[in-house]
C-alpha cells in the first residue's frame, strides 16, 4: 500500500470525512432500496447519524488522534467544496422543477459528485475518485433511461459507503 502509507498524515480529514461518507452513503443506499418515498428521509438521515458521529469523535478527541491538525488551506477548500456543493444542488432544485423525474434526482447525484472532486485537496485522492465515480455514475444513468434511477441512486450509495470505509481504514494503517 505505498501511495497511501502517509495520505492520511498528509490529509487528516480524510478521517472525519470517511465517516460521514459511510453514513450518508448508507443513507443514500437505504433510500434507493425503499423508494422514492425514502429517499430523501434516508439521505437527510445519513447527513444527520454523520454529523453526531463527527461530534462525537470531535468531543472525544479520536477525530484527528494519530493525524495531526489539518492546516488551515484544507479546511478553506473543505468551506468551498460545501458552499460549491450548495450552489449546484441549489441550481438543479430551480432548473428541474419536476421533483420526481429521473432527471432531478441524477442530477443531483452529479451536483454532489463535483463537490468531491474539490475535496480531494481537504479530504485526499480518495474523494476525488468518489466524485469522478459519482459523476460518471450519475450520467450513465442519464443515459440508460430504461434503468430505474433508484439503481443509480443505489450504486451511489455504495459507493460513498465503501470510499469512506477506505479512507476510514487508512487513517488507522488498516
Amino acid at each position: 500500500m505505498g501511495i497511501f502509507n502517509d495520505m492520511a498524515h498528509t490529509y487528516p480529514l480524510m478521517r472525519g470525512g470517511g465517516v460521514l461518507f459511510i453514513l450518508v452513503g448508507l443513507g443514500v443506499a437505504i433510500g434507493g432500496i425503499g423508494g422514492r418515498r425514502w429517499m430523501l428521509p434516508a439521505l437527510i438521515a445519513g447527513f444527520a447519524l454523520g454529523f453526531i458521529a463527527l461530534f462525537a469523535l470531535s468531543v472525544t478527541r479520536l477525530i484527528f488522534a494519530g493525524l495531526g491538525s489539518p492546516p488551515l488551506y484544507q479546511w478553506i477548500v473543505m468551506g468551498v467544496g460545501i458552499a460549491v456543493e450548495i450552489l449546484l444542488v441549489n441550481y438543479v432544485v430551480f432548473a428541474i422543477t419536476d421533483r420526481e423525474s429521473r432527471r432531478y434526482w441524477l442530477w443531483i447525484l452529479a451536483a454532489v459528485g463535483a463537490h468531491f472532486l474539490i475535496f480531494t485537496f481537504s479530504h485526499g485522492p480518495l474523494a476525488g475518485l468518489l466524485g469522478v465515480l459519482c459523476i460518471l455514475n450519475a450520467f450513465i444513468g442519464l443515459r440508460l433511461k430504461n434503468v430505474s434511477y433508484r439503481v443509480f441512486w443505489v450504486i451511489d450509495g455504495i459507493l460513498t459507503l465503501g470510499i469512506g470505509l477506505w479512507m476510514v481504514l487508512l487513517t488507522y494503517n488498516l
